[in-house]
């Protein structure tokens, strides 16, 4: 027991001290009793091993993979010497024996070093393994659907078809109406201006233009659906695109026209 010794080292001291002297307290050997109470108990029956002290997951590790390695040797060992019972010659000679013997052990340390770079290389994998990066292909939505002049009448006519192909329909018909209002502004019908509504542009059309109609009906169809639908359907999707693409093809014309 140490609790014992302490004491004994302890009352030991106190009589080396003569009474009355006011000696200071021996440091050295305050320290050893507290370095003694603070030691780790080993357990019963035998000592405590390194990586349960301290809990390293990569001495477990390796100790697991050490027994592995000996079992499978241990068996390979055995399963050969199983074979060798088929040959009675070799129980004869003893060198024969030995040397076959040894053929066994050189074999399973082989098999035992293959499986250890096999479990090396996985393990080597794993941590370099990067994960999956899935690419969708739906855009990303940003600012600048909010503006019409982000993007060219061509642009928008892509992004449009993205968004379709997405599934967001509601704002693949908002593509489809900046892609107007891009055109009429190259094609100066209309005159950009901040803060102005939808409707203000339709007032400024001059009611000669044979597409005002139209322009009408998209901008009335864009407004219930951004404005008054949570979603829209693909049937709307089709007529404000249907509407779009013919006010773009009268713009063209007429530009072309005009040239």
């Amino acid at each position: 027991m140490r609790i014992p010794t302490r004491l004994a080292a302890t009352i030991a001291e106190l009589r080396r001290i003569k009474p009355g002297h006011s000696d200071k307290p021996d440091k050295n050997l305050l320290d050893e009793i507290d370095r003694q109470q603070r030691a780790a108990k080993p357990r019963l029956g035998g000592e405590l091993g390194v990586d349960q002290l301290t809990g390293d997951h990569v001495v477990r590790f390796s100790n697991a993979i050490e027994k592995a390695f000996q079992w499978l040797g241990d068996k390979i060992s055995k399963f050969f010497e199983w074979l060798l019972r088929f040959w009675p010659e070799s129980k004869t000679k003893e060198g024969n024996a030995g040397k076959i013997r040894g053929a066994v052990i050189g074999v399973a340390i082989l098999i035992a070093i293959v499986v250890g770079v096999l479990a090396w290389i996985a393990i080597r994998r794993s941590r370099v393994a990067k994960p999956e990066i899935v690419e969708s292909a739906a855009p990303i939505a940003s600012e600048r659907d909010d503006d019409p002049l982000s993007r060219a009448t061509n642009e928008w006519e892509r992004y449009a078809a993205q968004l379709a192909a997405a599934g967001r329909m509601r704002e693949a018909i908002r593509a489809w109406y900046h892609a107007v209002l891009v055109s009429l502004y190259g094609a100066s019908i209309l005159h950009f201006r901040k803060g102005r509504t939808n409707w203000e542009y339709v007032a400024t059309l001059p009611p000669t233009i044979p597409w005002r109609r139209g322009f009408i009906d998209l901008t009335q169809r864009f407004e219930h659906e951004w404005y008054g639908a949570n979603e829209s359907t693909h049937e709307a999707l089709e007529e404000c695109q249907r509407r779009a693409r013919a006010i773009l093809e009268s713009v063209t014309r007429a530009s072309r026209g005009a040239a």
